[in-house]
């Protein structure tokens, strides 16, 4: 899924059900941060999401940010499901998706496409993460 649905467009704010509806997915019981999801036609692309209130400090900005990889305990894995496509992704140009809700409200911004462009293990709080280099798409 090259561009985003008809229904989603950048700057807007969305339910999880709305964001469900429009990407014909399910996300159970709460939206997790790395969603590799595929299309109709078997296409690979990818749902992130960062909040104000989460487990990390993401800088989320216009432009280029940092975002945290998955794992909430113990040392992250460049294997695990999510941060492995955001790793491949850096060369395989599979589309990503950015949403971002601020602190209090229930709505997703959806912040349009953006790009990873590295990635590295820090120690943070006593754990290595990975912290991903990315970057709005014009």
């Amino acid at each position: 899924m090259r561009t985003p649905p008809e229904s989603v467009e950048t700057g807007n704010g969305y339910t999880q059900t709305e964001i469900e509806e429009a990407f014909d997915t399910g996300f159970g019981y709460q939206i997790s941060g790395i969603n590799p999801r595929r299309d109709n036609q078997d296409r690979q692309y990818v749902l992130v999401f960062a909040n104000e209130d989460g487990p990390y400090s993401d800088s989320v900005t216009q432009g280029r940010f940092e975002y945290i990889g998955e794992g909430l305990s113990g040392d992250q894995s460049k294997t695990s499901p999510g941060n492995s496509v955001l790793i491949d992704a850096i060369s395989s140009g599979t589309p990503i998706h950015f949403f971002y809700q601020d602190s209090g409200d229930g709505n997703w911004e959806y912040q349009g496409l953006v790009d990873v462009l590295d990635w590295a293990f820090e120690e943070r709080d006593g754990r290595e993460v990975i912290v991903f280099s990315m970057e709005h798409q014009e």
